[in-house]
């Protein structure tokens, strides 16, 4: 089922959601959209009610000139949260959603959250050495930040998709629905998004939020060695799984999504 949600005079919300139970809210990536989740939902509806929606300036949602920074997102999502009546949530943030769900963790908290699982992004993006969780080195995520400064961002989009999103080389189907997916961002919204993005450190929050509720960190093989060293320093009791690319979740989703429910399973029984 697909709707909206009207959270304020200027902000429309697009979202799907499928079955019943205790919600799984995901949060897609920089830029993209909740057709990313295509081969997740449906599969996890059968045990949760499985959501996913377009942040703000992304997809089908409202595409608004201010706001477009992860901690208004993480506002967006409390307010998303509350419009949608939801209690007792599963918050997954894939990519730069994971910031999003930091950034609401920072706001407000983990009093209506039951767990929390992050897909391949560090609370602190940009890495001070290459054996640093995270995306890139400082000076590399300065050159991706200057190709989004272009005319459009698809060039380093299609670059991305082509050969970071999945293990082997993508299909030009796949690269080119990823594109159009992303080109629904106005090239200066995307920017700032990127910008703010490289900027964030919540490794704090994550200390406290895997002290509060059950954590999976789910993450692409390349960067399973770097993530298990994080985790293991900061914030041990959560849970590691290394599988596939950066969209693991669609270029594996049997595996993914039998990953999720067995660690809400365990943590949160029926």
């Amino acid at each position: 089922m697909h709707g909206y949600a009207q959270l304020s005079d200027e902000l429309r919300i697009h979202y799907a959601a499928l079955g019943r139970g205790r919600p799984l809210i995901f949060i897609p990536g920089w830029t993209m959209t909740l057709e990313a989740f295509s081969r997740n939902l449906s599969p996890l509806s059968q045990r949760f009610r499985a959501i996913a929606y377009d942040p703000r300036s992304q997809g089908r949602s409202s595409r608004l000139e201010c706001g477009n920074h992860y901690t208004q997102h993480g506002q967006d999502l409390a307010d998303f949260i509350r419009e949608l009546g939801l209690e007792e949530v599963v918050l997954l943030g894939w990519s730069t959603g994971a910031l999003a769900a930091y950034a609401y963790f920072e706001q407000f908290g983990c009093a209506n959250v039951s767990a929390f699982v992050g897909i391949d992004m560090s609370p602190r993006p940009v890495k001070d050495s290459e054996s640093d969780w995270g995306i890139d080195l400082r000076e590399n995520v300065r050159r991706m930040q200057a190709g989004v400064t272009a005319p459009d961002h698809s060039a380093m989009v299609r670059m991305m998709a082509s050969h970071g999103f999945l293990i082997e080389p993508a299909a030009e189907e796949f690269v080119a629905e990823i594109v159009s997916r992303s080109l629904a961002t106005a090239p200066h919204i995307a920017a700032l998004l990127l910008a703010d993005g490289n900027l964030c450190d919540y490794s704090q929050v994550a200390r406290d939020v895997a002290a509060q509720v059950p954590v999976l960190q789910i993450v692409s093989e390349r960067a399973s060695a770097s993530a298990a060293n994080w985790i293991e320093a900061n914030t041990p009791t959560a849970e590691l799984h290394a599988l596939g690319a950066h969209m693991m979740f669609w270029e594996y989703p049997e595996e993914f999504n039998g990953v999720v429910s067995g660690f809400l399973n365990t943590h949160l029984p029926a």
